[in-house]
């Protein structure tokens, strides 16, 4: 099987109902201790959070390699295209490289099954945000956009 790297579109071991999700590979990392994870952008799949609607997509979610592997089944695409906005990836990879987060263990299709699951138990919250997105701005109505300083896209432009 192909290494994992950034810009690879693969299919996975889908739950029932999702067959036509895709994962999009974001960037490879290993830690201090050796573990190597990889971020994935997952699309195509149908998360029920208790606010009502359904989200479709999660922008960023890291599995240990070893977990991903046991999940994937075609490489379809290679050198697609990454999204604008890496922001959660990148705040993901420093906590990652110092040992302050880990990554999923399970398989892909188990660790949705675990996110639907605990998202219907209790509605996200200030106390109890389920995904949090640090770059977030609120803009005051009638006030203008002023551009903040760019969040950096991976190591020399490289995811």
């Amino acid at each position: 099987m192909k290494d994992f790297a950034p810009g690879q579109r693969w299919t996975y071991r889908t739950r029932p109902g999702e067959e036509t999700s895709t994962l999009l590979v974001l960037g490879r990392d290993q830690n201090a201790e050796g573990l190597v994870a990889v971020s994935l952008k997952v699309e195509d799949i149908s998360l029920r959070p208790p606010i009502g609607g359904t989200i479709t997509e999660l922008q960023h979610a890291p599995f240990a390699e070893d977990a991903l592997r046991q999940s994937v089944l075609e490489l379809l695409q290679e050198n697609v295209a990454l999204p604008a906005d890496l922001g959660s990836y990148e705040t993901w990879r420093l906590a990652f490289e110092t040992g302050e987060v880990g990554a999923f263990d399970l398989s892909l299709a188990d660790t949705l099954d675990l996110i639907d699951r605990a998202t219907g138990q209790q509605p996200p919250s200030p106390q109890h945000p389920l995904f949090i997105k640090t770059n977030l701005r609120i803009i005051e109505p009638g006030a203008e956009e002023v551009p903040n300083s760019p969040i950096p896209q991976g190591r020399k432009g490289q995811a």
